[in-house]
C-alpha cells in the first residue's frame, strides 16, 4: 500500500481552538442547509444563537470534554429502488467536523492524493473525470474494468481507516477524535445502534475519510502501470490490451480484499470498447466504429437514464392543474433545467477541451458529443408549458390544444420573450462563445427555411392559425 509520509501533518488540534474557524465552518454548515440531528437543534435555530453555541463548542474543545453525539438514522430510495441509510449529525458535530475538513483537505490535495481522483475534491467534478476518460479514450485505451464498490461508506473498516490515517497525521488527539466520530453509532426508532464499520454517510467529514481510504487503491493501480478514474466509489481501469484488463481486474480485487471492501456485481462488469458500450457518472459511451473511410469514430454523452431523469422531474413540475404567470414559470424552471444542461453539457465542453488539445499534436479527434439531445428536451419542456397554458381560465386543453398554441407560443416566444434556458442555444455557445440569442434564432429561421417541404405540417399549421 501507499507508504507512510516522512513529513506527517501535526498539531492539528490547536488550529481547532479558535472562534474565526468554528465561525468559518459554520458558514459552510448553514450554506448546505440540512436537517436537525437528534438533538433537535435545526440551522435556524443554531443561527438564532451562534455566538452562544460556537462558544460551547469552543470551551468543550479547549477542556477536551467533546464527545460526539450518535447520528439521527433516515433512508433515502436509490435508483434501484433500494433505500440508501444516511446518518445526520448534530449541528454541532457537523461545525467541528467541517472545522476539521477546513484543516485537512489542504495538506491532502497538496501531498497525499492523486491526480485521477475526481469526486467531493475542490475544483474538480465529474467533467474532469469525463475528460479523463474522454482522453484515454482517444489513445486507444478500449479495454475498461468499470466497478462500483458494494455500500463503500457503510463498510470501511475502522481499525484498517485508521492505520491509514496514522500514515499521514500524527496528532494523537485528532485521530481520538475521528476514532469516536467512527463509533458514535447512531439513533433509529428511539434506539441507539453501535457502528461495526463504515462512516456515516451524511456526515461532513465522510467523503474526505473515503477519499483519503481509496487513495490506497488509487496509487496502487497507478503504481503497476493502469490508468484508473475515480469518482468516489465508483471506478474504472483503462487498458490498451485484453491481457492487461485480466491483470488489472486480478490487482483490482486484490487491492480491494486488503483494503476488506467488496465489489457489487450488478454494477461491475468488463468492456471491450471495440463492441460493448458502456456507462459513467450518467454519460454513456457508445463502442466505437469504423466507417467506410476507414476512420474510427465514436459518440458520448448524457446516458438514457438522465434524459428520462430530466422529463421525470420537469414532468413534475409543469403539470397542467399549476397556475402562473409566465415570468414565474422562468423564475421557477431556468434554476432546474440550467442545472441538468450544466451537467449533460460536460460533454461538448470536453470535447472542445481535448480536440483543441489533439489538433495542437496533429491528431484527429475519434470521439463525438451527442448533440441532438439538448434541442429535444427543449421541445418537451415547451410542449408541456403549452399543454399548461391550454389550460387557462375557463380553458380545459389538454395534448391537442397544446399542439395547436404552436403557433402563438413558438420558440422565440420562449426563449427571447419569457428568457427560458435553452439547452441547444448553451450548446451551441460552448462552440461559438459570441453567440447572442438572436443569432442563435436567425440560425433556427434559415435551417427551417432549408427544411423540406411537408404538406401534413403545412395543413396543421393552417388549421391552426384559424383557431387562433
Amino acid at each position: 500500500m501507499n507508504e507512510p509520509l516522512k513529513q506527517k501533518l501535526f498539531s492539528i488540534y490547536g488550529q481547532l481552538l479558535s472562534y474565526r474557524r468554528l465561525e468559518e465552518a459554520w458558514k459552510h454548515v448553514k450554506a448546505n442547509h440540512g436537517a436537525s440531528g437528534v438533538d433537535k437543534v435545526s440551522i435556524k435555530d443554531f443561527d438564532e444563537n451562534s455566538e452562544k453555541y460556537l462558544n460551547e463548542i469552543l470551551k468543550e474543545l479547549k477542556e477536551k470534554t467533546y464527545k460526539p453525539t450518535s447520528a439521527r438514522r433516515v433512508y433515502i430510495k436509490k435508483k434501484n429502488g433500494k433505500l440508501r441509510p444516511l446518518g445526520i449529525p448534530t449541528i454541532k458535530d457537523r461545525v467541528i467536523q467541517q472545522a476539521l475538513v477546513n484543516i485537512l483537505t489542504p495538506f491532502f490535495e497538496k501531498n497525499v492524493f492523486h491526480d485521477n481522483s475526481c469526486g467531493f475534491r475542490p475544483n474538480r467534478g465529474t467533467e474532469l473525470a469525463v475528460k479523463k476518460v474522454v482522453t484515454r479514450l482517444e489513445y486507444d485505451y478500449w479495454y475498461i474494468y468499470d466497478f462500483d464498490i458494494k455500500g463503500c461508506f457503510d463498510n470501511i473498516p475502522h481499525k484498517k481507516l485508521m492505520k491509514v490515517l496514522s500514515k499521514y497525521i500524527s496528532d494523537g488527539t485528532v485521530l481520538e477524535m475521528i476514532w469516536n466520530w467512527l463509533k458514535a453509532g447512531y439513533m433509529e426508532d428511539g434506539r441507539r445502534y453501535d457502528s461495526q464499520s463504515g462512516v456515516q454517510q451524511g456526515g461532513v467529514w465522510s467523503p474526505l475519510a473515503m477519499n483519503i481510504y481509496l487513495n490506497e487503491l488509487d496509487w496502487e493501480v497507478s503504481k503497476a502501470g493502469f490508468e484508473i478514474v475515480r469518482y468516489a466509489d465508483d471506478s474504472i481501469v483503462m487498458c490498451k490490451t485484453a491481457e492487461e484488463l485480466e491483470r488489472a481486474v486480478v490487482l483490482v480485487n486484490g487491492i480491494l480484499d486488503q483494503l476488506g471492501l467488496e465489489l457489487s456485481e450488478e454494477k461491475t462488469h468488463k468492456v471491450d470498447f471495440h463492441k460493448d458500450n458502456f456507462e459513467y457518472l450518467n454519460y454513456i459511451f457508445y463502442h466505437v466504429h469504423r466507417g467506410k473511410d476507414g476512420k474510427e469514430t465514436y459518440y458520448y454523452g448524457p446516458s438514457p437514464s438522465a434524459e428520462k431523469k430530466f422529463r421525470q422531474d420537469l414532468k413534475a413540475e409543469t403539470k397542467k392543474s399549476y397556475s402562473k404567470s409566465f415570468e414565474q414559470w422562468t423564475a421557477k424552471l431556468n434554476p432546474i433545467m440550467r442545472g441538468k444542461y450544466n451537467y449533460m453539457l460536460a460533454t461538448a465542453k470536453v470535447w472542445k477541451e481535448v480536440n483543441e488539445v489533439l489538433l495542437a499534436r496533429n491528431r484527429v479527434m475519434k470521439g463525438k458529443p451527442i448533440k441532438g439531445i439538448y434541442s429535444q428536451l427543449d421541445a418537451y419542456v415547451r410542449g408541456r408549458l403549452r399543454v399548461n397554458f391550454s389550460n387557462r381560465g375557463k380553458m380545459h386543453g389538454g395534448q391537442r390544444a397544446g399542439k395547436m398554441l404552436t403557433v402563438k407560443y413558438g420558440n422565440r416566444f420562449f426563449i427571447c420573450n419569457m428568457k427560458l434556458v435553452c439547452g441547444d442555444y448553451l450548446l451551441r455557445k460552448i462552440f461559438h462563445e459570441d453567440l447572442t440569442v438572436e443569432e442563435y434564432m436567425l440560425n433556427r429561421d434559415r435551417a427551417k427555411k432549408k427544411s423540406s417541404y411537408s404538406p401534413n405540417r403545412a395543413r396543421f399549421f393552417a388549421y391552426a392559425y384559424a383557431k387562433l
